[in-house]
């Protein structure tokens, strides 16, 4: 958006790991290895949420569902900035491999917030996740 002073506003800011209550974009598919197979374009979360099927799992489990960040309201919000993404992305620095590992095609990179916070540290951890719904 632009303001009356010319300005563009920033783009709303989006959590890759959100509860399917509150997701908007369907990123991936959980793989029986525990990662994420990312899907590009975008798609609509209610798309993959009515393919989901009656299971035990929680779909959370299966797919990886992104949604708007909801700062203060989310318990990982640290007042300043996301602090699951700064953990994820540390976490998996001190265990990966050494050498660079390509950037997953990713729908919301533009406007993810771990990705605006921690770089593109951020995107091997997060393919990584697998959103707890308990």
């Amino acid at each position: 958006m632009t303001d009356v002073v010319g300005r563009t506003d920033p783009p709303e800011r989006m959590c890759p790991s959100t509860p399917a209550a509150n997701a908007t974009v369907f990123l991936g598919m959980i793989t029986p290895a525990g990662r994420v197979a990312y899907v590009t374009p975008a798609v609509p979360a209610e798309v993959a949420l009515a393919a989901a099927g009656d299971s035990d799992a929680p779909v959370e489990s299966r797919f990886r569902l992104a949604g708007p960040c909801v700062t203060s309201s989310c318990g990982f919000w640290t007042g300043e900035h996301c602090g699951l993404g700064a953990r994820m992305a540390a976490s998996y620095a001190e265990t990966a491999e050494p050498g660079e590992e390509q950037l997953p095609k990713c729908a919301i990179r533009r406007t993810c917030r771990w990705f605006a916070e921690q770089g593109p540290a951020a995107c091997p951890a997060c393919s990584h996740v697998v959103t707890d719904a308990r």
